[in-house]
């Protein structure tokens, strides 16, 4: 199996990427394949990166630019160590040049140090893509335009970020044609999902939710299990299927307002999540209190006559994960004879008369690992109207 994974890597290593770090400290083989571990490094697919490094080390353990290519793109989480003892673990002696340098800006958390070394790079390796490429990052969106116009064949990050600039205006006025322009530079000349990635996310910011789907799920389908990008594909797909999405949360409501008005215990946990505890506020304006299906009972104090729901609209969060829907509730209901009912000003009114019920209201549902559950919802009489009795 462990043949099989590194000539897998070797294969794929070979697909065409450039040498961003010209002379490594590692075999012919291994340089190919950490250097394809920098590329995706650089257009911020740490999670390829890192497989990649791991794979040169697999081809030649002692490959000092896989190693800094794990140290730069691990977590700093001190269970699994920090970049500093990543970097004590590695023999700055044995480095090539290029590498060396690499190796003291990680090894930096001074500004000014940083810049230093950086300068100092680029006098010592003039053509080396990755060296240059170092003093782009944190600065501006010019410094990118000045690596791709010097390495043109280096350039897919660079283009990547250039595209955000002239969606931002920060090479003048807002243009958008070049933007796309840029981005479908950085997609042919990289083969990884970051530039898909940006693509859907100029779309999104231009209200074309399709396109963003489309190009979402090209980075999505580079690695489904756990992926960075499942996140953004699910909004955008919520987002251009938002008048749907809509008519369902109307329509879970309606349900669920049905499954309470009848006392369904079985229907009502269909809109419940086990971890969620709902909050509920009557129309009573009575105080808030926790709700579940053992609150679904009849009551005996009153009869509902009738009960619909009305003048729907649904809000959503920028995740598109939590909606709140308002609405307005009305009906009527009929007092049993035992019971008393009381006006808005505490005027007793006939126990036997139908009361009008009409009420404005809200709720809360969030979408969690079981569908759209209900989290919170709110009721309160319309001026001069009656909802609940007390």
């Amino acid at each position: 199996m462990k043949k099989i994974y590194i000539l897998f890597f070797i294969i794929v290593s070979s697909l065409g990427y450039g040498q961003m770090i010209q002379k490594t400290s590692c075999s012919k083989k291994a340089s190919e394949i950490s250097n394809k571990a920098i590329n995706h490094m650089i257009n911020l697919e740490f999670l390829t990166a890192r497989g990649m490094a791991e794979a040169a080390l697999m081809v030649d353990e002692n490959c000092g630019c896989a190693k800094l290519v794990i140290a730069r793109v691990s977590s700093a989480n001190k269970d699994y160590g920090t970049r500093a003892n990543k970097l004590k673990m590695i023999d700055r002696s044995s480095l090539s040049g290029e590498e060396k340098v690499w190796y003291d800006a990680l090894s930096s958390s001074d500004k000014e140090k940083y810049s230093v070394i950086q300068k100092e790079g680029e006098v010592m390796f003039p053509k080396s893509p990755f060296i240059h490429y170092l003093a782009t990052g944190g600065l501006n969106f010019i410094s990118y335009k000045a690596f791709a116009e010097k390495f043109p064949k280096y350039a897919s990050s660079a283009y990547n970020m250039m595209s955000y600039g002239y969606l931002r205006g920060d090479y003048g006025s807002v243009d958008k044609e070049k933007a796309m322009e840029y981005v479908k530079k950085s997609q042919s000349m990289h083969d990884g999902p970051n530039a898909y990635d940006s693509m859907a996310e100029h779309y999104a910011s231009l209200g074309e939710f399709d396109k963003a789907v489309e190009n979402q799920l090209k980075a999505y389908d580079y690695a489904t299990f756990s992926s960075p990008y499942q996140t953004k594909l699910r909004e955008y797909s919520r987002k251009a299927n938002n008048e749907e999405l809509v008519k369902n949360i109307e329509k879970l409501q309606s349900d669920m307002q049905d499954a309470i008005l009848k006392g369904d215990k079985e229907a009502f946990k269909k809109f419940t999540h086990p971890d969620i505890t709902i909050s509920t506020g009557d129309s009573n304006l009575g105080e808030f209190y926790d709700f579940s299906e053992e609150n679904l009972k009849l009551d005996e104090n009153f009869t509902w006559d009738s009960f619909e729901l009305e003048n729907m609209k649904v809000y959503f969060s920028t995740d598109m994960n939590t909606a709140v829907i308002t609405f307005y509730a009305k009906g009527g209901y009929t007092m049993n004879r035992s019971s008393e009912l009381f006006d808005l000003n505490g005027n007793l009114k006939s126990t036997s008369e139908f009361i009008e019920y009409s009420t404005r209201a809200s709720s809360v549902w969030v979408n969690t690992d079981q569908g759209w559950k209900t989290m919170h919802s709110n009721f309160a009489p319309n001026k001069g109207k009656i909802g609940l009795p007390q």
